[in-house]
């Protein structure tokens, strides 16, 4: 079996709240990343404990959703350093500082005070939202409207981080700052002062023009897999996700809904076989979701794995799936690019518009880290691939979203191999935005299909 990518990686407390702090530093940013790293398959196992305790600490509940829990505000895992971090607005109650008094051997855990909870973020962000997606701002000296790109809370509850650029249309943005730095940094300041005004609380802006949405294994057969290379009903390219039944119980192929939005007829990259056609009513712009209707009526639960040149047919099956936690280590998987391990979840629960112009309320937002392969977290092409979990000593895969959007455009190293490169000119992210599968599951009324 060959090595390209198949393995690889991808305490009790004392309260009150006043008296925790967490002594380690907490990897939330594409720029911090471990100097060493331990086996794979250690972090894995840090990880399901974690996330397990995490789940418990909120309820089961999804990203979201968690802002039903009274003061709660975000939630990391740190698997290198098996630890916890909870930011809460007051103090937890009686049930969450039970299950802190009660870890396992080896688990430490902090509890945090945050400024905001959860539910006082979502209050704020519901504030520049017009008709369910972000309404333009009108700043004093600006000819247009300025375009609201994304708006997430901040982990640690200090207020809303919020993206923004110049509105150029949907699926137009500047792929380079029409401002000097000095006249951006005004700009921004004045954009800071209108979302403070706005929402109500204090906000963190950022010049980030409008995602420029990730569009491609090479030749699929039925059963369909996920990380398939799909060639769309507009002669691009883009990646299957995962396998699911509708509510009636037939199998379509999950993928991105801006690779189709006008619905049509799908087939694999290479040779050009049928796959299927868009199911009009299994489509949501929302997720950035689509279901294709399969004439064979098969999907197979699995994954293909390994790098984009990857010829033999490599998969995982996938078991089932999980919600996701700051500091969560997961991989992509898009067609272009091949698989990319030790990616790492830096935010939940934000709001991003893709290059579609459509608002996508549920992302969740991950960086390259220094042991994923290439530093890098997918290419162009890459839309639609699954995000997965690796699970049972990364022999097999837990879903946890659908690639949507992209953050940090870089140039692809010369080591990275990308499918179509002989098409286009390849280009490179250190970060994405996916759907969690929780959200499109529940929206969708599907049910993950698993092995």
């Amino acid at each position: 079996m060959k090595r390209s990518g198949r393995g690889r990686g991808r305490a009790a407390i004392a309260l009150p709240v006043a008296a925790l702090a967490l002594s380690l530093p907490f990897i939330a940013s594409p720029s911090a990343s471990a100097s060493t790293h331990p086996h794979p398959v250690s972090i894995e196992k840090k990880q399901e404990t974690l996330d397990k305790i995490a789940g418990r600490i909120t309820e089961g509940l999804s990203e979201s959703d968690r802002a039903r829990i009274p003061g709660f505000t975000d939630i990391e895992v740190d698997p290198l350093h098996n630890s916890l971090r909870l930011h809460w607005k007051g103090d937890p109650p009686q049930r969450v500082r039970r299950i802190l008094a009660h870890l396992p051997k080896g688990v430490r855990a902090s509890v945090l005070p945050a400024r905001y909870s959860k539910a006082d973020l979502h209050a704020a962000r519901a504030r520049l939202l017009r008709g369910g997606r972000p309404a333009d701002l009108h700043i004093a000296g600006t000819s247009v409207p300025l375009r609201i790109t994304s708006i997430g809370p901040a982990v640690d509850g200090s207020g809303l981080r919020i993206g923004y650029d110049e509105d150029r249309g949907a699926g137009r943005s500047d792929r380079m700052d029409p401002l000097t730095s000095a006249a951006r940094q005004d700009r921004s300041s004045a954009v800071k002062a209108a979302t403070d005004r706005l929402t109500g609380v204090r906000t963190t802006v950022a010049y980030q023009p409008l995602s420029v949405d990730l569009s491609s294994r090479q030749e699929d057969d039925t059963p369909w897999h996920g990380g398939a290379a799909l060639r769309n009903p507009g002669g691009g390219v883009c990646s299957s996700a995962f396998s699911v039944k509708t509510s009636d119980g037939r199998y379509e192929l999950s993928a991105a809904y801006h690779c189709d939005g006008r619905g049509g007829v799908w087939h694999t990259y290479w040779g050009g076989r049928l796959i299927g056609t868009t199911d009009s009513a299994q489509r949501l712009a929302s997720d950035d979701a689509l279901g294709i209707s399969l004439p064979s009526g098969q999907s197979a639960g699995r994954l293909y794995d390994g790098p984009a040149n990857e010829t033999d047919g490599y998969s995982k099956p996938v078991t089932g799936w999980g919600h996701n936690n700051v500091g969560d280590y997961v991989c992509t998987d898009g067609a272009n690019s091949g698989v990319h391990c030790g990616v790492q979840i830096s935010a939940t629960d934000i709001g991003v518009t893709g290059a579609n112009g459509v608002y996508r309320p549920d992302t969740d937002l991950a960086y390259a880290t220094s042991s994923t392969k290439d530093h890098i977290a997918a290419a162009n092409g890459d839309s639609g691939g699954p995000v997965f979990a690796g699970v049972n000593n990364y022999t097999s895969d837990e879903a946890r979203g659908m690639i949507t959007a992209l953050d940090r455009t870089v140039t692809c190293p010369s080591s990275e191999y990308v499918l179509d490169s002989g098409v286009r000119t390849p280009w490179c992210v250190q970060g994405v935005y996916f759907v969690p599968i929780f959200q499109t599951l529940q929206d969708m009324h599907w049910t993950l299909v698993t092995q």
